[in-house]
């Protein structure tokens, strides 16, 4: 596979005994469903077919899928789709599974996209457990009053129990990335938050200046008198900052702030 296709799709290649330790960490059991995301050529995928499980792998490069197909013609729990799976009918295939686990390597340049749109729909699955970058992992997993605590960890947490499993140097890859990696277990929180529509942008919002106090950090978007007049309903000191607020918090100030 030339370099520049590898670049397009965001493809790095891992090493066989990295796979067989991340794949070894999924905890299915034989005969479970799970979906792949972006098996490349099956350094993972190989691993969880062994173990009996029903998986479906969704690639976006063609080129891949052919090397699957070939490799595992022999497998009956193996099914592949060739799709973005920005693009996949992700709640479809939720109603035809239950409960599967979802897995997978994400491509560095659409990982955050991936998790955010799979963060409502994590009730009807029994989780996710993946890579991404270690960054990337570092915000999602992310406590309030941290340095990486962002409007993706709200995001997260608001759905997840988040917990980073091992992180990986760029010498288990092909090519070597320039940045490390670390697969986290994501699963579905019992108490997940009811979040009503405009919450998630509301949350985004207040950490574009994540530095300023929260009357501040609103900037033009939002009412700046209301925003005060909220925190004081709140009874909150004036010198609260958005990376001070837990995800429940984030929902009381919405509400207050809405009226509800």
């Amino acid at each position: 596979m030339d370099r520049a296709r590898r670049r397009k799709f965001g493809q790095n290649f891992l090493d066989v005994e990295t796979a067989t330790a991340i794949a070894g960490d999924l905890p299915a059991e034989a005969g479970e469903f799970v979906l792949e995301i972006g098996p490349g050529h099956g350094a993972l995928t190989e691993h969880l077919l062994n173990r009996g499980l029903e998986l479906t792998a969704v690639e976006i490069d063609e080129q891949c899928v052919e090397v699957l197909n070939e490799k595992f013609k022999n497998y009956k729990n193996f099914n592949i789709v060739n799709i973005d799976f920005l693009k996949f009918d992700l709640q479809a295939f939720l109603d035809a599974h239950a409960k599967p686990w979802v897995t997978g390597n994400l491509p560095y340049n659409v990982s955050t996209a991936i998790i955010a749109g799979l963060m409502p729909r994590l009730h009807l699955t029994k989780g996710f457990m993946g890579m991404v970058q270690l960054e990337v992992a570092e915000r999602i997993c992310a406590e309030p009053c941290s340095s990486n605590y962002g409007s993706l960890s709200v995001l997260v947490s608001a759905f997840a129990n988040t917990q980073i499993l091992r992180k990986i140097g760029p010498e288990h890859f092909t090519p070597k990335p320039n940045v490390d990696s670390a697969t986290m277990l994501l699963t579905p929180r019992e108490d997940a938050l009811q979040a009503p529509n405009g919450f998630f942008d509301f949350v985004r919002t207040a950490f574009t200046q994540k530095r300023k106090t929260l009357a501040n950090s609103f900037g033009r978007n939002y009412d700046k008198k209301k925003i005060q007049a909220t925190i004081e309903l709140l009874d909150w000191p004036t010198t609260i900052r958005a990376e001070e607020l837990s995800p429940e918090q984030f929902l009381n100030f919405y509400k207050a702030f809405k009226g509800e």
